[in-house]
């Protein structure tokens, strides 16, 4: 959608300008007599300070501006589409020096070899929408195509993450929240640390866990972070042939194409009529792969809509014949509303309400400081 709304030519003038920006400081640095890695560049520039690199960082962070640390005698900054002038001249203020030239965007400071000749962003959408309105409707014309949980049934069960109100959305897309940069330095981080601390200690109460990472960003990350998780486990226990996923028909969509991507081989269970995991099948199947059986996941309630009360029985099951249970987060709101899921049997779960998964048991305030 950023694409979209910015299309061909405005994506190639916000890398221009952010180019320049990075080409203005390298000059004011190069005049002063700081030398640079390199003299062909994008975004970001190595600037050789020996000995000062701490001194040169202390003086950015006193401005409001974070940069990096390469080693005591190197400084990275970085360039971006939110830098300005004004940011410019306070780094260079930072190493000590003046900007007195400005880079003009478009002309480039590395080779002209380098330089993209083809085209990109052909299709017309990418110059038919430069408005807010135009954009807002183009996204509704999309939304009006898909089959959502307000029109009508759909096959992947209550996935919580369509329930969440837009009211509870809104305050994650805050700066003081969203705007932290990953490498920021630790003590402008203690808000946040505090947050995620609290959360995963909310979480591992409410699931029964030995532990709770907050890491994945989607459900299906989630997934595929279990499972290596799980394989982690196998592998750590001397199961290195262990590959074998077992997943009933009634579990969550996504599944199948997680356990694929984290290298299993998916065999499926039967359900019965009435909609729960037939037993018998899943007995056949885990002696047909006893040997390398890795984990079983399962969706609870499924996405039938149905709490399988046999789901323990399951769970023992699968662990008599060492492998472990993954229960799949579409529909863990109901869940938890219940039960711990690890009291059940469950050893990997991913929460879709906080995109979190659990590893396998035994196995102040926010800064507001850029950083460049």
């Amino acid at each position: 959608m950023y694409a979209v709304y910015h299309g061909a030519g405005g994506l190639k003038g916000i890398a221009e300008r952010t180019h320049a920006h990075a080409r203005t400081l390298a000059a004011a640095l190069s005049t002063a007599g700081i030398p640079l890695a390199s003299g062909s560049f994008f975004d970001t520039v190595f600037a050789a300070v020996p000995g000062e690199a701490d001194a040169v960082i202390a003086r950015a962070a006193e401005a409001g501006i974070n940069l990096r640390r390469v080693d005591a005698d190197t400084v990275g900054i970085s360039t971006d589409e939110t830098t300005t002038a004004a940011h410019i001249e306070a780094v260079a203020e930072a190493f000590g020096v003046t900007v007195t030239e400005r880079a003009t965007p478009g002309d480039y400071g590395f080779d002209a070899a380098l330089t993209r000749t083809s085209n990109y962003l052909t299709h017309p959408v990418f110059h038919s929408i430069r408005s807010e309105t135009q954009m807002m409707r183009y996204l509704r014309r999309l939304a009006d195509r898909d089959l959502a949980l307000d029109r009508t049934m759909i096959p992947l069960g209550s996935c919580t993450m369509k329930l969440n109100s837009a009211a509870e959305m809104e305050s994650i897309s805050w700066p003081e929240f969203a705007g932290v940069h990953p490498y920021v330095p630790a003590e402008q981080s203690a808000g946040w640390r505090d947050l995620i601390a609290e959360l995963e200690s909310w979480l591992v109460e409410i699931t029964g866990y030995a532990g709770v990472s907050v890491q994945p960003n989607s459900g299906a990350q989630g997934e595929y972070a279990g499972l290596h998780a799980i394989r982690g486990y196998h592998l750590a226990n001397g199961d290195k042939d262990r590959d074998v996923c077992l997943i009933p028909a009634s579990a969550h969509g996504t599944n199948a194409a997680s356990a694929v991507l984290a290298g299993m081989r998916v065999v499926v269970v039967k359900n019965t009529e009435t909609g729960t995991i037939d037993l018998a099948d899943l007995t056949e199947k885990i002696k047909a792969n006893r040997d390398a059986l890795a984990a079983i996941m399962i969706t609870y309630p499924s996405t039938y809509g149905v709490y399988d009360t046999d789901v323990r029985d399951v769970c023992e099951l699968v662990h008599a014949a060492g492998g472990q249970v993954y229960i799949d987060g579409a529909n863990m709101n109901a869940l938890v509303g219940l039960a711990q899921p690890r009291r059940f049997g469950g050893d990997v779960s991913h929460l879709n309400l906080h995109k979190t998964f659990a590893i396998p048991h035994g196995g102040g305030g926010p800064g507001l400081v850029r950083s460049v």
